[in-house]
């Protein structure tokens, strides 16, 4: 009786180990980690504002929109940069999570604005435009 139930407990046993099994066999299904820090602009936005009348728009600037994969991480962080109405220089700088900075004039990170809902609340603020008048984000038209 004793070898029956040892016989009956070795399949048992023997299920439990997997030698077929590998840690990372879904890894194929998931991106890896990245190996270096890699940033692509993926939209650019022309900012313009109004008063009263919408066919007073006036361009103040442009976003810029860029994903970014640090090192060692899978996902992808969102943020913007905010360029003159030149579309040159580099004036401000927007998180992920929604926190506003403004470039000094070295080009460094400088006054850090707060943290804002990044349209139009954010952007109004940056610009100091009083929050009743109008801001919008337009494509940007190449025949223009």
């Amino acid at each position: 009786m004793k070898r029956f139930a040892l016989v009956l407990a070795l399949p048992l046993f023997a299920s439990c180990s997997d030698q077929y099994y590998y840690g990372e066999e879904f890894s194929l299904y998931y991106d890896r980690p990245a190996t270096e820090t890699t940033s692509e602009r993926v939209e650019r936005r022309e900012i313009v504002h109004w008063a009263k009348n919408p066919k007073d728009k006036k361009r103040i600037g442009f976003l810029h929109q860029y994903e970014t994969k640090v090192v060692g991480s899978r996902k992808y962080r969102d943020s913007w940069y905010i360029f003159d109405a030149l579309g040159k220089t580099r004036i401000g700088f927007i998180t992920d999570e929604g926190v506003f900075y403004r470039f000094d004039a070295n080009g460094r990170l400088g006054e850090r604005l707060g943290e804002f809902k990044v349209t139009p609340t954010g952007l109004k603020v940056f610009f100091g435009i009083p929050l009743d008048q109008n801001l919008d984000l337009e494509e940007i038209d190449p025949y223009k």
